[in-house]
């Protein structure tokens, strides 16, 4: 880099550094040129003078990182393509192809074309291998590269080489992009006759209008009770989540507020509005430890207001607010500035310590570590009779536990713990890979039910086949086969492969209502629940 170019550059950092003085409102202009004057002449020293030429925009890049690890877990700065990404997802929508895919055991797998987008247009069919994107090989990509290569400017166009088991036949497929809508809404299903089910996966930009149609659906088919999942929801836009409340709640209920260290404009009180459509309904909200943010605050206000059981597990505890400070290279940092607080004054976020080490612990932190004996130490006392087989629920006293961070449910389940054989096929990728076998076996049945969701899940079960290509994957990853653990856990196996055949066939919805059905403990326990409070 010339020493022309490097005299540009620090200029441009140094007016940065005024900028994000000025928008943060720090204090007096010197403090520009305290510490930020330090971190420029150090750039400027090593730039000209290190003994090997020196990526400028690689340290200022590491150099921002290392500034966030400094402050809390959820401060972050984002590559220009990362941030590209992470915008288009939360905006609700993004230039591609229009698949939901899935990776197996290097393969790339269509799990379902999109509604309407290119690729259902394309005759791309559930089910389909990519074999080659633009004539390069899609085998053993990750899935930020298969990302990267699908999406695309509208217009623009992909060649696909897709594989089709059921013809076994080889395909080239061109795709032109188009705008594809993303979806927060998971599923949404009659559970029973009186019992409405949603899923909400996270909270983009378009999640409360989906919300309200996703329930206007299950009105129109006779819902009158309302099981909202939120479980592994990582939380996204505050206004959605609000939104989202405001439908349960009467004019003028609080539904959150923050508080910063500079008071203003970036402290707010959200207060519900007139003519919620589901203001005088049962509900209950299905929570876990991935729970998080704005899925939190959904669950703190309706639990606060009375207007909601919360069931399942202690939440993650992520109760920051972050506003994104986009650059001029398309690179973005996401600073606190902010803390969220349910309606009753509880603290959602939960304690950290800064620094690299402090992250990785609280990330790593389990609901056990944090809970310690408070909870359990009268836990049989609480304990709250079901019919549901394989866990224990206990009904809980979120006042109990005012600043242990995360929402605490009214009642809380425990799954019995996973047997250590179940364990290693699930993170070993054998469930997934199982299922793809039995898909490509022409003497399966499976093939009977293609494009018939209710006869598989209603009919489909095929223990031998299921058996056999289990074992087989199994001895090709070297992973010993317990028979003992299988006969115990035969039951569970058999409905987690099910239902991982149901979403490479019929797409998420049907993973879900396939475990919902038969194997979902928590919904079970919340169905029998609100099947009690509407008695």
């Amino acid at each position: 880099m010339s020493r022309f170019l490097q005299v540009l550059l620090i200029i441009a950092i140094l007016f940065f550094g005024i900028l994000i003085g000025y928008r943060l409102r720090e204090g007096p202009s010197d403090a520009v040129f305290g510490p930020q004057k330090k971190i420029l002449e150090a750039l400027s020293m090593i730039s000209a003078l290190y003994v090997d030429s020196v990526d400028t925009e690689g340290l200022v890049d590491t150099g921002i990182v290392g500034i966030t690890q400094g402050l809390d877990p959820h401060t972050t700065y984002l590559k220009a393509d990362q941030a590209r990404v992470s915008n288009s997802e939360f905006q609700g929508n993004f230039e591609g192809i229009g698949i939901e895919f899935d990776i197996v055991h290097d393969t790339l797998l269509v799990v379902t074309p999109l509604a309407g987008g290119p690729s259902e247009s394309a005759g791309i069919m559930a089910g389909d291998r990519i074999v080659s994107i633009d004539s390069l090989s899609s085998i053993g990509l990750s899935p930020m590269e298969v990302v990267s290569r699908l999406r695309g400017e509208k217009g623009s166009s992909v060649t696909l080489t897709i594989y089709r088991p059921y013809s076994a036949k080889k395909l080239t497929v061109d795709i032109v992009r188009d705008k594809i809508p993303t979806y927060s809404v998971d599923a949404s299903f009659m559970i029973d006759n009186a019992t409405g089910y949603i899923r909400l996966s996270r909270f983009v930009a378009t999640t409360a209008n989906e919300f309200r149609k996703a329930a206007d659906d299950l009105l129109g088919q006779g819902m009158q009770q309302l099981i909202i999942d939120v479980r592994g929801n990582p939380g996204g836009y505050l206004d959605q989540a609000v939104e989202v409340a405001d439908e349960f709640l009467a004019e003028g209920k609080l539904i959150v507020y923050t508080k910063s260290r500079n008071g203003g404009a970036d402290e707010m009180r959200y207060t519900a509005t007139s003519g919620g459509i589901f203001e005088d309904r049962e509900v209950l909200v299905l929570v876990d430890r991935g729970s998080a943010s704005a899925a939190e605050i959904l669950a703190g206000a309706l639990q606060d207001n009375d207007r909601a059981v919360v069931a399942g597990e202690l939440t993650f505890g992520k109760g920051l607010v972050q506003r994104q400070f986009d650059f001029d290279d398309g690179s973005a940092l996401r600073l606190t500035i902010a803390r969220y607080f349910t309606p009753s004054g509880r603290r959602i976020q939960r304690d950290f310590s800064p620094g690299s080490d402090g992250r990785e612990k609280y990330y790593q932190e389990s609901v056990e570590d944090r809970e310690g004996e408070k909870f359990f130490e009268d836990a049989r006392s609480l304990e709250v009779e079901t019919a549901v087989e394989g866990i224990t629920v206990y009904r809980s006293s979120p006042e109990r536990f005012p600043a242990s961070g995360g929402i605490v449910p009214d009642y809380r389940v425990v799954e019995r713990k996973i047997d250590d054989f179940f364990l290693t096929l699930l993170t070993q990728g054998v469930f997934d890979e199982t299922a793809l076998k039995i898909i490509d076996d022409p003497s399966s049945s499976v093939r009977d039910f293609r494009g018939d969701f209710k006869a598989f899940i209603k009919n489909y079960a095929e223990e031998e086949k299921l058996t056999h290509h289990l074992k087989r994957i199994c001895r090709e990853k070297n992973i010993a086969f317990d028979e003992e653990a299988y006969v115990r856990e035969k039951e569970d196996i058999a409905v987690t492969i099910k239902s991982r055949i149901a979403r490479q066939l019929f797409g998420i919805e049907a993973q879900i209502r396939v475990l919902a059905q038969e194997s979902d403990k928590m919904l079970q326990f919340a169905r029998e629940y609100i099947r009690g409070k509407a008695a």
